[in-house]
């Protein structure tokens, strides 16, 4: 799935680890949770969730969620994301990847929904954003599953982890 060329390591400066947990070695998929970077190229989490399904010789599953409550939900973000769903259903297909899309249909329908899926995968990559809800909402993610759970950076050249202060603008 890289737009890189070949697929290689990701950097360790782009990972982190949210729930530091055993890889179920006898689980029966690789969970990539799509929630900030919505997109199948120039996506460090994908590849990264790539390469430990094929290093686990499992097969790899991209849950892609959209909940209908959140704060600043509105037409237009979900729209955006909708469309998006649409693009990624026909990549994902095309590359022989499962790809579940969740949209939620009412408001906590979706709960449980992570969970329930990492109870079955050997671990779980997430994507790693310093924005928005997305902290919080990685480390309530982190406590409920019971498997090893990363979250990697792909927002933008340089990790964010790899500063040794924060950029205000």
């Amino acid at each position: 799935m890289s737009e890189r060329g070949v697929m290689g390591q990701v950097p360790g400066t782009r990972v982190r680890v949210l729930a530091d947990r055993p890889v179920r070695a006898l689980g029966t998929y690789v969970l990539y949770w799509m929630t900030a970077n919505r997109r199948t190229r120039w996506n460090f989490a994908l590849e990264h969730a790539v390469n430990l399904a094929t290093m686990l010789r499992r097969p790899l599953v991209v849950l892609e969620a959209l909940r209908c409550d959140y704060p600043w939900a509105s037409v237009r973000h979900h729209r955006f994301v909708l469309d998006g769903i649409k693009d990624n259903t026909a990549r994902f297909e095309r590359k022989g990847i499962a790809y579940y899309p969740y949209v939620e249909p009412r408001k906590g329908a979706g709960r449980g929904l992570l969970k329930s899926l990492a109870h079955q995968a050997c671990t779980v990559v997430a994507d790693d954003s310093p924005s928005f809800f997305y902290p919080r909402m990685l480390e309530s993610a982190a406590r409920q599953v019971d498997v090893r759970m990363e979250a990697v950076d792909s927002n933008g050249l340089f990790p964010v982890l790899a500063t040794d202060r924060v950029f205000t603008t």
